[in-house]
């Protein structure tokens, strides 16, 4: 076996194991009774969607997937579930018989999926994207509305924790 060979096994290897992660997160969030659990499921969809990004030649959106979806959308969905005054069961009911189609519509179209993907060619590894531009464009011309939003974000983020925590006084 060549060497060649090898490191497209170990590049399919991790990319499916990424791919399962990605999958059992994403249930996870979606199926779990606990709040605590699907904000872990989620954090796990998401750090498993920028290792894809990274697999697929881009790791400037992967390091953005990571700063702004696991950095700060989930430290904010985390802020939120500790300021909350549920354990994380109350209102969360069994689905029931709705529970039960969904699954099933979901399966036909993974089914449909790989069955147009099954006479596909595969190639080899991605292609390498230059992202220097793209880069230099953030830290250039856009500096400033990129600041802007960040501050922004933060603001919001401090004004959610004190309405909470002032309606929690009362």
């Amino acid at each position: 076996m060549n060497f060649e060979r090898f490191a497209l096994d170990i590049y399919a290897l991790s990319f499916t194991a990424l791919l399962v992660q990605m999958v059992v997160g994403a249930i996870l969030a979606v199926r779990s009774q606990n709040l605590v659990h699907c904000f872990i499921g989620l954090v796990m969809t998401l750090i498993s969607v920028a290792g894809l990004y990274y697999f697929l030649g881009s790791p400037l959106l992967a390091v953005m997937q990571v700063m702004i979806y696991v950095g700060a959308v989930c430290v904010a969905i985390a802020f939120g579930l500790s300021l909350t005054h549920k354990t994380g069961e109350e209102g969360l009911q069994a689905p029931g018989l709705r529970g039960i189609v969904p699954p099933f519509i979901t399966l036909a179209m993974l089914g449909s999926v790989l069955l147009g993907l099954s006479n596909r060619k595969w190639v080899g590894y991605p292609q390498k994207i230059d992202e220097s531009p793209i880069g230099q464009m953030l830290l250039g011309e856009y500096l400033l509305p990129f600041e802007v939003i960040s501050i922004l974000l933060t603001v919001a983020v401090i004004g959610a924790i004190s309405i909470a925590l002032i309606r929690r006084r009362n």
